[in-house]
């Protein structure tokens, strides 16, 4: 009896020591935290951007409403919506229905100005005859006069020597009778030729004021010639607009409905063409930064996931501050690339400044209560004397955000290795272990 106790007892007090000497071995060999696999990226330094963010909408430089300078049936369209043209293309072609019959008319005046200009020349050469006849006439009339007068003077002197004769009874009286008759009718000729030589002067002064007047009227009806020619010019030049071109190069918008057949107005739009090549954007400076706006100050679109898009200028600053916002105009001007539309809606970057310092992942921050941290890899010491690699968690100040990065004012230094996956994962000094070597993956700026 007492012996089957005694071996009871010698087995409780085994089990009891190997209980205790079990318990004792878990406490010495506690199970490590396991490491959590991220990603880490080594901060580097570079160009930060002191900069400010504004919207506005992109104008195109070269933007033309298309509209005809006459009425008119549209007759062909030569280009689609879309289509880039280069300046004096052919876009579309009215029918010019009226403006013919204008030219048809016109064209009928000028000739019938070029008849009477033919019957007024046609009336100065038979005036110029007219005067070269009566000229004839008067030079004639003139050689008889002159002959009349010789003849007067031959009658007078035999008029004298009949009457001597006669009275010295030399002569009968007959005889002085003829000579008194002829000396009367060389005074009679002479005076008659007298009047016919008044006559021709005043029919060649008649003739020369007909040749002055048939050259007034060649001179008043050519200026009515010429006048018909200019206004047969200007309706031909309205014929030749029935053809509208393009004033620019630049893409064709829609026609507005507008087609084939259509009855279009003078000075109704048709389409508009647009320059795509230079694109302006209006934005509004505050005052607070007029001490830093220049001409020639680098400006970029920022396209919708934050990167950075096409580079450009500002070009134009107002000279006088917007009252009511108190702001100061600035025009930005990009060279397109392509990718930019007129009147697109558009977020810009004014780089006020560039300077050395360090970016850091958006994904690799954090916030938490408004701060925001980073966790940094450091090397720590187990309590076993193994060097762990744990994540440090750090506060930091960030200013903007440039590209896919925020700039640090404060908390990280170049050098730094972050995490920049799992960070959601991570608490102060939790262990982690490298997914990848990412040193050379750098934030660029």
């Amino acid at each position: 009896m007492s012996g089957s106790l005694s071996r009871k007892l010698l087995g409780m007090t085994v089990a009891l020591s190997f209980l205790t000497s079990a318990c004792g071995s878990g406490e010495e060999k506690s199970v490590a935290p396991q490491a959590i696999p991220v990603k880490l990226q080594t901060l580097e330094t570079a160009t930060v951007i002191d900069s400010s963010e504004y919207v506005g909408i992109l104008e195109a430089r070269g933007r033309v409403s298309l509209s005809p300078q006459i009425n008119g049936r549209i007759l062909r369209i030569f280009v689609q919506q879309g289509d880039t043209v280069k300046q004096g293309q052919p876009i579309a072609e009215l029918e010019p229905t009226q403006q013919q019959e204008q030219v048809n008319a016109a064209t009928a005046q000028v000739n019938v100005e070029k008849a009477r200009l033919g019957q007024t020349q046609a009336e100065y050469q038979a005036a110029e005859a007219e005067k070269a006849r009566t000229a004839a006439e008067l030079e004639r009339v003139r050689a008889d006069v002159e002959d009349a007068k010789a003849q007067l003077a031959l009658a007078k002197v035999n008029h004298e020597r009949s009457a001597f004769l006669v009275k010295q009874g030399v002569n009968p009286k007959q005889d002085l009778d003829d000579k008194v008759r002829d000396l009367e009718s060389s005074k009679a000729q002479l005076n008659a030729r007298e009047k016919a030589l008044q006559a021709a002067r005043e029919s060649l002064h008649a003739a020369e004021k007909r040749v002055e007047q048939a050259l007034a009227n060649i001179d008043a009806q050519k200026a009515a010639v010429a006048q018909a020619e200019g206004q047969l010019g200007a309706i031909s030049q309205e014929l030749d607009r029935n053809t509208i071109v393009a004033p620019i190069d630049g893409i064709v918008a829609s026609f507005d409905q507008k087609k084939v057949g259509d009855i279009i107005n003078s000075g109704e739009q048709l389409t508009t063409i647009t320059d795509d090549r230079v694109f302006e954007v209006n934005i509004n400076i505050p005052t607070e930064y007029r001490s830093r706006l220049r001409v020639g100050l680098p400006v970029e679109i920022i396209k919708e996931d934050g990167s950075e898009g096409v580079k450009g200028k500002v070009t134009y600053i107002a000279p006088l501050v917007e009252q009511n916002t108190q702001s100061i105009l600035a025009k930005v001007t990009f060279d397109s690339d392509g990718s930019l539309r007129d009147r697109e809606y558009v977020r810009v970057q004014v780089n006020w400044d560039e300077k050395p310092g360090v970016l850091i992942p958006t994904t690799a921050v954090s916030t938490l209560g408004g701060q925001k941290f980073v966790f940094v890899a450091a090397r720590e010491e187990s309590k076993n004397g193994e060097q762990l690699l744990v994540a440090k968690q750090k506060p930091i100040q960030v200013g903007n955000i440039q590209g896919q990065a925020y700039q640090v004012f404060s908390g990280v230094k170049a050098g730094d290795r972050v995490a920049v996956s799992r960070i959601l994962d991570l608490q102060d000094g939790t262990p982690i272990a490298e997914e990848s070597l990412t040193s050379e993956k750098t934030i660029k700026p």
